[in-house]
């Protein structure tokens, strides 16, 4: 990366914006980069996405592997100029396959992994191929550490772009929350920085929550990182012979208090969970606690007393150490090809009693063996921000739920998504919205269930960066009508 840390957080500003000085090319432009056409013996699997299930009927036109920022801006006017739809890719995580198409020119950055570290200040700048662990691991080189996630493999700019969830979401807030400044290159293939403070501070406001692909190409970030510490692994497991009820309805009792000194996740598996296959319980509590193991096992006596638990586990390890254990103990993923569907919902509030029952009526009854309920703590530092002080909306969530499934057989699909939406749809009652880091197709009203009151202003940004609808996709933030006053 050529920006140094200063250029980021002291002179952003003061950057002159990069742009072709004609706009009525003769021919079009040469694509830079690496450039994957349809006859590269790689490019089958090149074109594909996290979810094999959304992405195994796209086919690109072209895959740009974008090596910097004139790569981007390259591949923009080159699409533009042969009227070729975009796409943007980074960790390719988008679970329903928004971030692919066929006849697409799909720029990818998944190998721009450039990253400076300030350690005495604090601050990070990064492009937007490295994926959460790659960050992980170079921070904790430094003693430091991010606002990220869970999953590795997790693009950070997509993380961050979405809002972003994770163990520290109680200490510093979202992922998003993080952010200083970023580049971007926009519909026209000019280079823009914004921050919080400048005259593009409309576009990192919707940048914290936004979502990726909406208004242009990120191509780095500046982020506050954090101290890594030393802290408390919990991983506490029942199988369906237990009181299960019970086990959820403390746990939300136990985690909506909000205390900054804890975060969890409740993994909850169908009935038909193939435990052994797996070596996981299927009913599992896990998380991290800033204190000692002593403090944790007093403190979660109540659930430490349920049933007895099959497995216990309560531990001081390192940051890192706990950052492999939350993705070894919640991922299941069938190999080498995944086939899943993905949707979520915000939680306000502890469940009610029927919200629960709906959980477990549907897993017990369950025949998939891959049937999965989520739960993710949000909460503390998460809540100091107002829903309208960036994109990101659910700010006053306790908890965020992912509902999920996979299919071990081709063709059984159909019957484990309407399974699945037909859970999703029993909750609606005692949930809102969605996450759009956890995108579903399926949803009705998706502007509305990603980005709440959010919505007018994110449509009226895209009229102002993207007004031609250069960056869509199938769930992209359309453009603001004509008439709409977009000055307030």
């Amino acid at each position: 990366m050529k920006m140094m840390l200063m250029s980021f957080y002291l002179i952003f500003s003061l950057m002159t914006q990069l742009s072709y000085a004609d706009e009525n090319q003769d021919s079009c432009p040469e694509l830079t980069g690496e450039v994957m056409e349809q006859d590269n013996p790689d490019y089958n699997q090149a074109r594909l996405v996290s979810n094999y299930y959304t992405s195994r009927d796209k086919y690109p036109e072209i895959i740009v592997y974008c090596q910097n920022t004139q790569d981007v801006q390259n591949a923009i006017r080159f699409a533009l100029c042969r009227h070729l739809p975009i796409r943007v890719r980074s960790g390719g995580h988008n679970h329903e396959g928004f971030s692919t198409g066929t006849g697409v020119v799909l720029i990818d950055v998944s190998r721009m992994k450039a990253i400076n570290i300030d350690k005495d200040k604090k601050i990070a700048a990064v492009q937007p191929g490295l994926n959460g662990g790659e960050l992980y691991k170079a921070l904790y080189a430094n003693g430091l550490t991010q606002a990220g996630g869970t999953c590795s493999a997790v693009g950070i700019s997509g993380l961050i772009l979405t809002g972003g969830m994770g163990p520290l979401v109680r200490k510093v807030g979202m992922a998003c929350d993080a952010l200083i400044a970023l580049e971007m290159v926009t519909a026209k293939g000019e280079i823009i920085q914004a921050t919080k403070d400048n005259e593009h501070r409309d576009l990192f406001w919707a940048s914290c929550g936004g979502g990726g692909g909406n208004f242009g190409v990120v191509t780095s970030l500046a982020l506050h990182v954090y101290p890594s510490e030393q802290v408390t692994w919990f991983n506490i497991g029942w199988n369906w012979e237990q009181p299960v009820r019970q086990i959820i309805t403390s746990w939300q009792e136990f985690f909506e208090k909000n205390d900054p000194r804890w975060y969890s996740h409740l993994d909850l598996w169908s009935k038909a969970f193939p435990a052994d296959q797996y070596k996981k319980q299927p009913i599992k509590v896990l998380g991290i606690f800033w204190g000692t193991p002593e403090e944790a096992k007093k403190e979660l006596a109540p659930l430490l007393q349920i049933g007895p638990p099959q497995s216990q586990t309560i531990e001081l390890v390192t940051w890192d150490k706990a950052i492999e254990l939350f993705e070894d103990s919640t991922s299941v993923y069938i190999t080498p090809k995944p086939e899943y569907k993905s949707s979520g919902a915000y939680a306000m509030h502890k469940l009610p009693k029927d919200g629960v029952e709906t959980i477990v009526s549907t897993l017990q009854n369950s025949t998939s063996p891959l049937l999965n309920v989520l739960f993710f703590t949000l909460g503390g530092a998460a809540k100091t921000a107002a829903p309208t002080d960036t994109a990101y909306f659910y700010r006053n969530a306790d908890f965020f739920l992912v509902y999920s499934t996979q299919w071990l057989q081709e063709n059984k699909d159909k019957v484990q998504i309407e399974e699945l939406n037909s859970l999703r749809q029993k909750l609606i009652p005692f949930t809102q919205g969605d996450y759009i880091g956890n995108p579903d197709r399926n949803l009705p009203d998706y502007l509305t269930s990603y980005y709440g009151d959010n919505v007018r202003q994110l449509r009226c940004i895209k009229r102002k960066y993207d007004p031609d609808n250069i960056f869509n996709f199938e769930q992209s933030i359309p453009v603001a009508p004509k008439e709409w006053d977009c000055t307030t």
